[in-house]
Protein backbone atom coordinates (compact mmCIF):
# COMPACT_ATOMS: atom_id res chain seq x y z
CA UNK A 1 0.00 0.00 0.00
CA UNK A 2 1.27 3.16 -1.39
CA UNK A 3 0.63 6.97 -0.89
CA UNK A 4 1.15 9.58 -3.21
CA UNK A 5 0.59 12.45 -1.64
CA UNK A 6 4.42 14.38 -1.75
CA UNK A 7 5.06 14.95 1.86
CA UNK A 8 4.83 10.89 2.13
CA UNK A 9 7.41 8.91 3.96
CA UNK A 10 9.23 6.52 1.76
CA UNK A 11 9.31 2.90 3.08
CA UNK A 12 13.14 3.37 4.26
CA UNK A 13 12.34 6.00 6.00
CA UNK A 14 8.92 4.59 7.59
CA UNK A 15 10.97 1.64 8.24
CA UNK A 16 13.99 3.43 9.95
CA UNK A 17 10.81 5.07 12.63
CA UNK A 18 9.43 2.43 13.21
CA UNK A 19 12.53 -0.32 13.54
CA UNK A 20 15.26 2.33 15.17
CA UNK A 21 13.05 5.29 16.23
CA UNK A 22 14.42 7.71 13.80
CA UNK A 23 12.81 11.09 13.23
CA UNK A 24 11.03 11.70 10.34
CA UNK A 25 11.25 15.19 9.38
CA UNK A 26 8.28 17.90 10.39
CA UNK A 27 6.13 18.09 7.97
CA UNK A 28 6.34 14.06 7.09
CA UNK A 29 5.42 13.77 10.86
CA UNK A 30 2.74 16.38 10.58
CA UNK A 31 1.57 13.97 7.29
CA UNK A 32 1.72 10.77 9.12
CA UNK A 33 -0.57 12.92 11.71
CA UNK A 34 -3.51 13.12 9.55
CA UNK A 35 -3.21 10.29 6.60
CA UNK A 36 -4.61 6.94 7.06
CA UNK A 37 -2.72 5.33 4.12
CA UNK A 38 0.86 6.30 6.15
CA UNK A 39 -0.14 5.12 9.53
CA UNK A 40 -1.38 1.86 8.39
CA UNK A 41 2.07 1.21 6.36
CA UNK A 42 3.73 2.27 9.70
CA UNK A 43 1.56 -0.35 12.03
CA UNK A 44 2.27 -3.04 8.96
CA UNK A 45 5.93 -2.34 9.62
CA UNK A 46 5.30 -2.44 13.22
CA UNK A 47 3.79 -5.57 13.49
CA UNK A 48 6.12 -7.65 11.15
CA UNK A 49 8.97 -6.27 13.47
CA UNK A 50 7.07 -7.67 16.42
CA UNK A 51 6.40 -11.05 15.04
CA UNK A 52 10.38 -11.27 14.11
CA UNK A 53 11.77 -10.44 17.66
CA UNK A 54 8.34 -12.91 19.25
CA UNK A 55 10.06 -15.39 16.94
CA UNK A 56 13.91 -15.20 16.19
CA UNK A 57 14.89 -12.87 19.00
CA UNK A 58 18.25 -14.23 20.27
CA UNK A 59 17.12 -17.55 18.93
CA UNK A 60 20.78 -18.15 18.07
CA UNK A 61 22.63 -17.42 21.47
CA UNK A 62 23.75 -19.89 24.39
CA UNK A 63 21.12 -20.36 27.22
CA UNK A 64 21.48 -18.79 30.45
CA UNK A 65 22.64 -22.25 31.79
CA UNK A 66 25.72 -22.21 29.49
CA UNK A 67 26.51 -19.19 30.04
CA UNK A 68 27.15 -19.55 33.79
CA UNK A 69 29.08 -22.96 32.54
CA UNK A 70 30.94 -21.12 30.60
CA UNK A 71 32.06 -17.89 33.24
CA UNK A 72 32.96 -21.24 35.79
CA UNK A 73 34.89 -23.23 33.01
CA UNK A 74 32.72 -26.17 33.14
CA UNK A 75 32.70 -26.45 29.66
CA UNK A 76 34.56 -28.14 26.47
CA UNK A 77 37.02 -26.39 24.53
CA UNK A 78 34.94 -26.64 21.59
CA UNK A 79 31.72 -25.26 23.46
CA UNK A 80 33.76 -22.50 25.21
CA UNK A 81 35.63 -21.45 22.13
CA UNK A 82 31.74 -21.27 20.37
CA UNK A 83 30.43 -19.21 22.87
CA UNK A 84 33.31 -17.36 23.41
CA UNK A 85 32.98 -16.17 19.26
CA UNK A 86 29.25 -15.43 20.18
CA UNK A 87 30.32 -13.17 22.92
CA UNK A 88 32.41 -10.99 20.02
CA UNK A 89 29.26 -10.42 18.09
CA UNK A 90 26.10 -10.72 20.67
CA UNK A 91 26.27 -7.48 23.35
CA UNK A 92 22.72 -9.01 24.97
CA UNK A 93 24.91 -12.32 25.99
CA UNK A 94 28.49 -10.09 26.56
CA UNK A 95 26.70 -8.40 29.54
CA UNK A 96 25.35 -11.14 31.02
CA UNK A 97 28.57 -12.76 31.27
CA UNK A 98 29.81 -9.64 32.40
CA UNK A 99 27.09 -9.58 35.30
CA UNK A 100 27.62 -13.49 36.01
CA UNK A 101 31.63 -13.04 36.43
CA UNK A 102 30.78 -9.99 38.60
CA UNK A 103 28.85 -11.91 40.86
CA UNK A 104 31.02 -14.88 41.14
CA UNK A 105 34.05 -12.47 41.93
CA UNK A 106 31.79 -10.89 44.99
CA UNK A 107 33.61 -12.02 48.09
CA UNK A 108 31.68 -14.79 50.08
CA UNK A 109 29.18 -13.78 52.23
CA UNK A 110 29.05 -13.79 56.26
CA UNK A 111 27.45 -16.40 58.05
CA UNK A 112 24.14 -14.58 59.13
CA UNK A 113 24.16 -13.21 62.45
CA UNK A 114 20.66 -15.32 63.03
CA UNK A 115 22.27 -18.63 61.89
CA UNK A 116 22.80 -21.30 65.06
CA UNK A 117 24.69 -24.48 63.91
CA UNK A 118 22.84 -25.95 67.30
CA UNK A 119 19.59 -25.13 65.95
CA UNK A 120 16.59 -27.60 65.62
CA UNK A 121 15.95 -28.09 61.66
CA UNK A 122 14.82 -30.86 59.69
CA UNK A 123 17.87 -32.53 58.20
CA UNK A 124 17.14 -34.32 54.67
CA UNK A 125 20.79 -36.42 53.62
CA UNK A 126 20.83 -36.93 49.85
CA UNK A 127 20.63 -40.00 48.47
CA UNK A 128 22.82 -40.77 45.27
CA UNK A 129 21.23 -41.81 42.32
CA UNK A 130 23.83 -41.99 39.56
CA UNK A 131 24.30 -45.32 38.02
CA UNK A 132 27.04 -45.86 40.48
CA UNK A 133 24.50 -46.04 42.88
CA UNK A 134 24.17 -49.28 42.70
CA UNK A 135 28.26 -50.13 42.79
CA UNK A 136 28.68 -48.16 46.01
CA UNK A 137 26.76 -50.96 47.96
CA UNK A 138 29.13 -53.33 47.43
CA UNK A 139 32.38 -54.21 49.59
CA UNK A 140 35.17 -52.69 47.06
CA UNK A 141 34.05 -48.85 46.54
CA UNK A 142 35.18 -47.45 43.12
CA UNK A 143 36.13 -43.50 43.10
CA UNK A 144 32.48 -42.07 41.86
CA UNK A 145 32.75 -40.20 38.73
CA UNK A 146 31.71 -37.00 37.79
CA UNK A 147 28.61 -35.83 37.46
CA UNK A 148 26.96 -36.88 40.36
CA UNK A 149 23.43 -36.63 40.70
CA UNK A 150 21.54 -36.86 43.95
CA UNK A 151 17.77 -36.45 45.27
CA UNK A 152 16.53 -35.18 47.94
CA UNK A 153 12.38 -35.86 48.49
CA UNK A 154 11.24 -33.44 45.96
CA UNK A 155 14.66 -31.43 45.19
CA UNK A 156 17.39 -32.70 42.90
CA UNK A 157 20.83 -31.85 42.91
CA UNK A 158 23.31 -32.35 40.20
CA UNK A 159 27.33 -31.85 41.00
CA UNK A 160 29.71 -30.85 38.53
CA UNK A 161 33.87 -30.73 39.00
CA UNK A 162 36.31 -28.38 37.15
CA UNK A 163 39.24 -28.75 37.56
CA UNK A 164 41.99 -25.58 37.62
CA UNK A 165 45.68 -25.10 38.47
CA UNK A 166 47.32 -25.97 41.89
CA UNK A 167 45.75 -28.91 42.41
CA UNK A 168 42.01 -26.74 43.26
CA UNK A 169 38.60 -27.42 41.70
CA UNK A 170 35.49 -25.23 40.88
CA UNK A 171 32.27 -27.59 42.63
CA UNK A 172 29.23 -26.22 40.78
CA UNK A 173 25.90 -28.09 42.11
CA UNK A 174 22.54 -27.33 39.99
CA UNK A 175 19.26 -27.76 42.02
CA UNK A 176 15.98 -28.44 40.45
CA UNK A 177 12.31 -29.75 41.46
CA UNK A 178 11.03 -32.79 40.66
CA UNK A 179 7.72 -31.23 39.93
CA UNK A 180 7.67 -29.01 37.40
CA UNK A 181 5.22 -26.86 38.96
CA UNK A 182 8.13 -25.64 41.95
CA UNK A 183 10.41 -23.37 40.58
CA UNK A 184 14.24 -22.94 41.63
CA UNK A 185 13.86 -19.09 41.46
CA UNK A 186 12.17 -18.82 44.65
CA UNK A 187 15.06 -20.80 46.71
CA UNK A 188 17.50 -17.72 45.24
CA UNK A 189 20.02 -16.29 48.18
CA UNK A 190 19.26 -19.56 49.95
CA UNK A 191 22.79 -19.89 52.19
CA UNK A 192 24.92 -23.12 50.86
CA UNK A 193 28.07 -24.54 52.86
CA UNK A 194 31.22 -26.76 52.42
CA UNK A 195 32.73 -28.76 55.59
CA UNK A 196 35.79 -30.49 55.69
CA UNK A 197 36.12 -33.86 57.22
CA UNK A 198 37.67 -35.93 58.91
CA UNK A 199 34.98 -35.55 61.61
CA UNK A 200 36.14 -33.67 64.73
CA UNK A 201 38.41 -36.25 66.81
CA UNK A 202 36.33 -37.99 69.38
CA UNK A 203 33.17 -37.74 67.49
CA UNK A 204 31.07 -39.94 65.01
CA UNK A 205 29.68 -39.28 61.77
CA UNK A 206 26.10 -39.12 62.25
CA UNK A 207 25.99 -37.03 65.58
CA UNK A 208 26.45 -33.81 63.50
CA UNK A 209 28.67 -32.10 65.67
CA UNK A 210 30.78 -31.21 62.94
CA UNK A 211 28.31 -28.16 62.56
CA UNK A 212 30.22 -26.37 65.96
CA UNK A 213 32.99 -26.16 63.19
CA UNK A 214 33.39 -23.33 60.75
CA UNK A 215 32.80 -24.16 57.56
CA UNK A 216 35.79 -23.98 54.61
CA UNK A 217 33.19 -22.16 52.30
CA UNK A 218 30.68 -20.46 52.16
CA UNK A 219 28.37 -19.88 48.86
CA UNK A 220 24.58 -19.47 47.92
CA UNK A 221 22.00 -20.31 45.60
CA UNK A 222 21.40 -17.75 42.10
CA UNK A 223 18.90 -16.99 40.33
CA UNK A 224 19.07 -20.31 38.10
CA UNK A 225 19.56 -22.74 40.87
CA UNK A 226 22.94 -22.89 40.73
CA UNK A 227 25.61 -22.90 43.99
CA UNK A 228 29.53 -22.15 42.62
CA UNK A 229 32.24 -22.92 45.25
CA UNK A 230 35.21 -22.07 43.94
CA UNK A 231 39.10 -23.04 44.48
CA UNK A 232 38.32 -26.40 46.37
CA UNK A 233 41.07 -27.99 47.23
CA UNK A 234 41.07 -32.02 47.16
CA UNK A 235 39.46 -34.19 50.13
CA UNK A 236 36.35 -35.31 51.67
CA UNK A 237 33.67 -33.02 52.57
CA UNK A 238 29.82 -32.42 53.78
CA UNK A 239 27.93 -30.20 51.55
CA UNK A 240 24.88 -28.46 53.24
CA UNK A 241 22.02 -26.34 51.65
CA UNK A 242 19.82 -24.70 54.06
CA UNK A 243 16.70 -24.68 51.80
CA UNK A 244 13.80 -23.12 53.73
CA UNK A 245 12.64 -25.28 56.93
CA UNK A 246 15.59 -27.84 56.30
CA UNK A 247 18.93 -28.68 55.53
CA UNK A 248 20.13 -30.46 52.57
CA UNK A 249 23.20 -32.85 53.59
CA UNK A 250 25.19 -34.53 51.21
CA UNK A 251 28.38 -36.75 52.50
CA UNK A 252 31.16 -38.92 51.92
CA UNK A 253 31.83 -35.65 48.90
CA UNK A 254 35.27 -36.43 48.22
CA UNK A 255 37.24 -34.32 46.09
CA UNK A 256 40.30 -35.43 44.01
Amino acid sequence: MDCSHSLASSDEELLQFALEGEALTEKASRHLEQCGTCQQRLAEYKAVHASLLSHLYRCQCPTGSKLSYYCSDLLSQDERISVAIHLLDCPLCAEEVAVTRRSLAEPLFPPSASFSPTATVRRIFCTLVSPQAQRVMRREVPALAWPRWYRAESIDLSLHLSHVEKGECILMVIISYADSADSVDTLEGVAAELYRVPWPPGSESNDMSWQAETPLMRSQVDDIGNIVFKAVPVGEYVLIVHVPESDLIIEELTIE
